[in-house]
């Protein structure tokens, strides 16, 4: 298989990924541990330093083939979490108003 043809597949295989809601809230999660949106820096910890470093390098590689697989999953995935997020805070809330 030649690298443009491998490449398709890679792009066409997270795509299907991509319209499950359960594979984007796995992304989500992978991306999230991976610390994406905050900087590797530990200070006085350099080896917690490339340890977090490492793990966003990773995470990095993820976001950039999810975002050519389809432009607008981050921002989806990003809008499902905090709509679970808020619906939890929702119910959470309504339980304790009926202690």
């Amino acid at each position: 298989m030649n690298s443009t043809k491998l490449q398709k597949r890679v792009v066409s295989d997270l795509q299907q990924v991509l319209k499950t809601a359960a594979g984007r809230r796995v992304l989500w999660r992978i991306l999230q541990a991976a610390q994406v949106r905050q900087h590797g820096f530990v200070p006085g910890d350099e080896l917690a330093t490339v340890f977090h470093c490492g793990q966003r390098s990773i995470g990095l590689f993820l976001l950039e083939e999810i975002e050519q697989a389809n432009a607008t999953a981050y921002q989806q995935m990003r809008s499902e979490y905090q709509a679970e997020v808020t619906a939890l805070q929702h119910q959470i809330q309504q339980e304790t108003d009926h202690e």
